[in-house]
């Protein structure tokens, strides 16, 4: 067995020294790449498996480790938090044989297999829909969902409160002398704190736009953060004025919630409470920051919102929040981008497109820019889901035009 693959990771040596990058196009470098994340991905997974049997076993003692996270980070000289990582899935997987079989076959990467284990190990029955999901979905969107299938499998006021008393914000020094800041607090605490940043982020980045600067949006994020600490230590004359006044923050929250489980105070049976962008959170919490801050609360199975529709450009205020809590993130296949988003019309309003529910969709900027100039398409991707009544697997895909398919 080892003979095999010490031959084949021989061979896989041999083959990479021999590649010729320099005549490689731009058809052969993409293939490249994929061949590479298929090697990488195998890799991962050998690995994983492989610690569990040595957790398992108990190989990693005597060899002047605490324990087997500080072992595989000496063995392999990767960071500590990465061991952290690779053990905690690999003694999940050993009881979850299924997602250990498909992380091995490759159909899903170590990211996504660490997602399912999360949700799987606390709900087992949600095993075979994590990974059904994990096919159409982009990671952040299976992060969704399992945060969704721990949040109703577990007592959530327990859950709040165990992770409130857990709460630290933390700071240090890398050895490059950066300032490091940590922290850990409660899904409604966080989503505060990342509505304060929002409006300056936006700002931030609009103005990097007009000015042709393109920065990540953790560096945004990072300006915002500055931003807001320089205007409370240096307040304006009318600031300090009225700083004894009591006042409301500005901070918007969307929360989206079933209409039962608000009137019972309490989610159960899958049902939904959760800040969006942010994560599930108490029935009760949400209605706490009703009188804290001004929230668009979306009740699911209250007005149904894909009845809302209008033929002008015009889009009303409450489709605008429900597209907006819908699409968190661009919705381009793979792409992450969370700030700066623009509602665009899927069936162009000068085709007769509707401001519709079901006709509306938000992408980036250069997304935005390349369906509307360029020709490329978003389509909703035909699926299998539909069958087994899985709505989180709806992935749009993105069409290149014509043109471009052949010729990169």
């Amino acid at each position: 067995m080892f003979d095999r693959l010490r031959d084949a990771h021989t061979e896989l040596r041999s083959a990479m020294t021999a590649i010729d990058l320099e005549v490689i196009d731009a058809a052969g470098a993409r293939e490249l790449v994929a061949l590479a994340d298929d090697v990488r991905r195998s890799g991962d997974a050998l690995r994983t498996i492989a610690v569990g049997r040595v957790d398992y076993v108990g190989a990693w003692k005597g060899e002047g480790a605490k324990n087997i996270s500080e072992w595989l980070a000496a063995e392999t000289n990767c960071a500590q938090y990465e061991a952290q990582s690779v053990v905690v899935l690999a003694n999940q997987l050993q009881h979850l044989p299924t997602t250990q079989a498909a992380l091995l076959s490759g159909a899903l990467s170590n990211t996504q297999a660490v997602e399912v284990a999360r949700g799987a190990i606390v709900a087992p029955n949600t095993e075979s829909q994590l990974l059904n999901l994990a096919k159409h979905v982009t990671v952040r969107d299976l992060r969704d969902a399992t945060a969704r299938v721990i949040a109703g499998a577990t007592d959530e006021a327990a859950r709040h409160k165990r992770i409130h008393n857990s709460r630290f914000l933390k700071s240090w020094r890398d050895p490059d002398g950066a300032f490091i800041i940590k922290g850990r607090m409660t899904v409604a605490n966080g989503a505060l704190v990342m509505a304060a940043l929002k409006p300056i982020q936006d700002e931030i980045f609009r103005s990097a736009r007009k000015s042709g600067a393109h920065e990540r949006p953790e560096a945004y994020a990072a300006d915002a953060l500055m931003a807001l600490c320089e205007k409370a230590n240096n307040p304006s004359p009318a600031a300090r004025a009225s700083a004894t006044k009591a006042t409301r923050p500005n901070a918007v929250i969307n929360i989206r919630v079933d209409l039962n489980a608000l009137k019972r105070g309490h989610t159960e049976n899958g049902a939904i409470c959760e800040i969006a962008g942010v994560g599930p959170v108490p029935v009760a919490t949400a209605t706490e920051y009703l009188g804290e801050a001004f929230l668009k609360l979306l009740i699911v199975d209250g007005v149904d919102i894909k009845t809302v529709a209008h033929m002008g450009r015009h889009i009303p205020a409450p489709l605008r929040t429900a597209v907006g809590e819908r699409d968190r993130v661009c919705q381009v296949p793979t792409c992450d981008m969370t700030i700066g988003l623009e509602i665009d019309h899927i069936k162009p309003f000068s085709e007769g497109g509707a401001a519709s529910f079901e006709n509306l969709v938000r992408l980036c900027k250069r997304h935005h820019l390349q369906k509307t100039h360029d020709g490329y398409r978003l389509v909703r991707r035909e699926r299998e889901a539909r069958e087994r009544d899985d709505e989180e697997a709806g992935a749009w895909e993105w069409r290149r035009p014509p043109s471009l398919r052949d010729t990169g």
